[in-house]
């Protein structure tokens, strides 16, 4: 739940420049309370003034402003054989995005040296004119717990239960906080990208395996995994890693989509439209409608967004599932439901990262301040 600073920035964020006496009306904070955050805010430079629009006579309003390039957050994505970083400013703003490889038998604790090297890198390459660094949010494959901290569920080996967040704070001198990948994508797109009018998204995410993330905005926000991937299509079906029998991911992922099409490498982007082609799509897009069906009808989303390789599938792709999604939920869920190929830039991954560590570090109770031993300034 957002305090008083959090709802100030929040709305600055989605629909500044605003005047305080709009602030007032749109948070029900009092005027004098206003008037007192954002005074703290304006010497803190993160928000700037400048006058609006004059009336006719008459002293101009004036109207505040986020300043985006006043703080920042390190976005670390740790997706399947790959780790990508970079630093977001307050607006989702991204900086260039720094990548390695890693091999997802290699130990999970060697994965996180190397990307924490490689986080230290970009934290020393910053420009120092951008700000402060208030935290790091990091998306990892799996159920994470609710403190953000451990991730509680992963079929990766080694991967379960793992204190991410204790070993990031520990290498980079920075506050932590955890999310499963797809979800902190999810929620990026709620609150910067395509869900941005939507009280609700489902965001469908096609790579190594097929997950989802599911994010609400408004006054009951939430956000949580979607195991789409493992929902059981063809009970008794082929053994999944996950220890299921016949779940989606076993038809519908990138080994699936390879194997069907007969494509062993190669643009991933280009496995939908093949598949479209082979003699077994029928087949395995009814199971994937299945599967997605069942997940909407049980969620609600007002939107559903393709990430991964379906958002680069062909248009008639998205055009088939226009077409069949809809009838195979209730008719006051149909009437709403807009399915939207991704409107935040590549790599998704870290915008989803970068999201939830200025939702945790700033927007909900506003500026964090780390301990002393956890705190980091470029260019101080």
């Amino acid at each position: 739940m957002r305090n008083g600073t959090g709802e100030i920035l929040t709305r600055l964020r989605d629909g500044g420049p605003l005047s305080r006496a709009e602030l007032a009306r749109q948070t029900g904070i009092s005027s004098a309370g206003v008037t007192k955050i954002t005074a703290q805010l304006h010497g803190e430079g993160l928000v700037i003034e400048r006058e609006g629009q004059g009336r006719p006579v008459g002293r101009p309003p004036v109207a505040l402003s986020l300043a985006a390039g006043s703080r920042q957050v390190l976005a670390i994505h740790l997706g399947a054989g790959r780790a990508q970083v970079a630093l977001s400013d307050l607006a989702l703003g991204m900086g260039p995005v720094r990548a390695l490889d890693f091999d997802l038998e290699d130990p999970v604790d060697e994965i996180i040296a190397a990307t924490s090297s490689l986080a230290a890198d970009v934290l020393a390459d910053a420009d120092p004119a951008r700000g402060r660094v208030l935290g790091v949010g990091l998306g990892v494959p799996g159920s994470v717990d609710a403190t953000g901290r451990v991730n509680t569920h992963s079929i990766l080996a080694g991967w379960r239960n793992v204190a991410f967040a204790d070993a990031f704070e520990a290498a980079l001198g920075l506050p932590t906080v955890l999310e499963h990948n797809a979800t902190a994508i999810a929620m990026a797109e709620a609150r910067y990208g395509a869900g941005r009018d939507a009280a609700s998204i489902l965001h469908l995410f096609l790579g190594k395996g097929v997950g989802a993330g599911f994010a609400q905005t408004g006054p009951e926000e939430r956000c949580a995994p979607v195991e789409i991937g493992h929902v059981v299509v063809r009970p008794g079906g082929p053994v999944c890693r996950c220890g299921g029998q016949g779940c989606l991911e076993r038809y519908f992922s990138e080994d699936a989509l390879r194997t069907i099409t007969g494509a062993a490498d190669g643009p991933g982007a280009d496995l939908i439209g093949a598949a479209m082609h082979s003699p077994a799509w029928p087949e395995i897009y009814e199971l994937f409608l299945q599967a997605v069906s069942t997940a909407v009808a049980l969620l609600g989303p007002e939107r559903v967004v393709l990430g991964g390789h379906l958002g680069s599938a062909p248009a008639a792709f998205l055009a088939e599932l226009r077409r069949d999604l809809p009838p195979r939920v209730m008719p006051q869920q149909r009437e709403r439901l807009a399915i939207e190929l991704p409107s935040l830039p590549e790599p998704v991954g870290v915008n989803g990262a970068a999201c939830i560590a200025l939702e945790r570090f700033f927007y909900t109770a506003g500026p964090v301040s780390a301990p002393l031993s956890m705190r980091r300034t470029v260019g101080a």
